[in-house]
């Protein structure tokens, strides 16, 4: 948790302001249901920019409101989205990283590529091993149509899950494209997208596009601070010191712009603009059933790597990305259809660990890959060996790469929890079997799980690694050395990268804050509830203070 007065939140809105008010039930049966995902927006980000929002994020803010958790350990990007709308903790959805090592292959696997299939462009749904409420939702309704849209593939496939009509990702130099692995690839799918693209490279030929505004508005100048971060200065200024300054040309598919495309307030904006598009084209909310939208919002995440979340970057990707959604939420007005908004985050996020020391945090960074070198040579050294018996380049997931002896497997393990447990970087070490047996008991509060239940949540035997290793609190994985490296990050076990924002809106609804914490997998089964379709097994819960009444 990041300690009081590290920044000054928001307050919460108070309980005598929606005195006497009585929110709109939430319609009977919605044509359209929107989950949003704001890629690394953690619960302290919005709470901290709260007040300042005009925008679709004031609007949403002003629904049902809660602090919710990512309760698993491996707060990534993959990981996040598959609990958002299947219900299931990553132990379930087989989706324990962004990229996990194979034993049997001895290969990193990224979790939306296709198992056996060699395309380099191969994106698909295959490693999910459960479904999602756009899988119920077309079982029950048949002619519902799922439609997941994001700026990362994994994002868009995780929320689109097995059935989807349309799944679409940006994809450097190309624009949106899709997968037929990842649902229909037809010409009726890829010609939209196609055209969107021609026509925004086009303009963008004719009008190259600021990245960033020529200065931060006002409310941001005061962050507009010099650092050093690992080994890498900045000057904290807007526009940041590597944003480009694009001439008429055919700079659209060069690599440094497409590169900083993702890392700027436009590019949230520039997604909206496509689902905006494909809403109009497929009329969605206008079909004879109940409509899912899906839409995974990725530059916070991009910014929060490569500036941190506590300068002037972020503030004006805050103001950005509110006002891109209060636009987005006057499209859905204009549908003049029912329809229900869930928002959250996929997982949070800390600041660049030298700026965070600044706010009293004892803060520091780790080397990963120095870390994990120094563990294999003392391996190497005590057991004679002549190759690296760990492989991984997350000190967080090891994984004993020393062949078939299963008792100089269990040596090594043993010998690399040992000095594990000396260094002064890791606050615990746990063994797979550990991990295994920690199964929460049903029930227990988010917040109140132990670290070792929040690995647990986030254990499968076939993927997950070895040995688990928890850092200490507020270390920063990365030492950044050159422009464009990552200055700060996430995907640790402790609770601002676990705490996100869940909001529940629809019109007409008055402002509730819930002050009791849930998680992200309350939110498809609580959707599910909402439009009246049948719910699988899952480990979250309905909720009633937004569904009325749980099945």
């Amino acid at each position: 948790m990041v300690r009081a007065g590290y920044w000054v939140a928001a307050a919460w809105l108070i309980a005598s302001a929606s005195a006497g008010m009585t929110a709109k039930p939430v319609p009977a049966q919605p044509k359209l249901v929107v989950a949003i995902s704001i890629d690394q927006f953690s619960d302290e980000l919005f709470q901290r920019y709260r007040s300042s929002f005009t925008g679709g994020l004031k609007r949403l803010g002003d629904g049902i409101a809660f602090t919710g958790y990512q309760s698993h350990a491996a707060t990534e990007t993959c990981p996040g989205h598959s609990t958002i709308l299947t219900g299931r903790h990553p132990a379930a959805t087989g989706i324990v990283a962004n990229t996990w090592y194979d034993a049997k292959s001895g290969k990193n696997v990224y979790c939306v590529a296709v198992p056996g299939v060699a395309d380099p462009d191969a994106r698909g749904p295959q490693n999910l091993r459960v479904t999602t409420f756009g899988d119920w939702l077309k079982q029950a309704q048949p002619r519902a149509r799922v439609v997941s849209i994001s700026g990362k593939d994994r994002a868009a496939i995780m929320l689109g899950g097995h059935k989807a009509d349309a799944v679409y990702w940006w994809k450097n130099g190309t624009g949106f494209t899709t997968s037929s692995y990842a649902g229909p690839a037809t010409a009726g799918v890829t010609a939209p997208a196609t055209a969107f693209n021609q026509a925004l490279f086009a303009r963008w030929r004719t009008t190259p596009p600021k990245l960033w505004p020529a200065q931060a508005p006002a409310a941001c100048q005061a962050l507009e601070q010099p650092h050093l971060f690992g080994k890498l200065a900045v000057s904290g200024k807007v526009p940041p010191d590597l944003s480009l300054t694009v001439e008429n040309g055919d700079f659209v598919t060069r690599a440094d712009f497409q590169d900083q495309l993702h890392v700027s307030p436009i590019f949230d904006p520039m997604t909206l603009d496509f689902v905006d598009r494909t809403i109009d084209r497929l009329k969605l909310g206008h079909g004879p059933a109940t409509d899912l939208l899906a839409v995974s919002l990725s530059s916070t995440d991009y910014i929060g790597h490569r500036y941190g979340n506590g300068g002037a970057e972020m503030c004006v990707q805050m103001h950005a990305l509110d006002q891109a959604l209060g636009a987005f939420l006057a499209k859905l007005d204009r549908l003049r259809v029912p329809y229900v908004v869930a928002l959250t985050a996929d997982h949070g996020g800390i600041d660049a660990a030298e700026r965070a020391s600044e706010h009293g945090i004892a803060a520091h960074r780790i080397d990963p890959r120095a870390f994990v070198k120094a563990l294999n040579a003392a391996l190497q050294a005590q057991f004679g060996l002549h190759s690296a018996p760990i492989a991984g380049d997350d000190p967080q997931q090891l994984t004993i790469t020393v062949g078939p002896d299963e008792a100089l497997r269990r040596k090594v393990r043993d010998a690399a929890v040992a000095w594990l447990k000396q260094r002064p970087e890791v606050a615990a070490v746990f063994t797979a079997d550990q991990v295994a047996a920690a199964a929460p008991p049903a029930g227990k509060s988010p917040d109140q799980l132990t670290v070792l239940e929040r690995f647990h949540e986030s254990y499968d035997k076939e993927r997950s690694g070895d040995i688990q290793v928890e850092l200490e609190e507020y270390a920063s994985v990365g030492m950044p050395h050159s422009p464009g490296d990552n200055v700060a990050g996430h995907g640790s076990p402790w609770d601002y990268d676990r705490r996100v924002p869940i909001l529940f809106w629809w019109p007409g609804i008055a402002p509730e804050p819930r002050t009791e914490p849930i998680e992200t997998v309350d939110i498809a089964p609580t959707l599910a509830a909402i439009v009246h379709v049948p719910t699988p097994e899952v480990d979250g819960k309905c909720l009633t203070a937004v569904a009325g009444r749980c099945r």
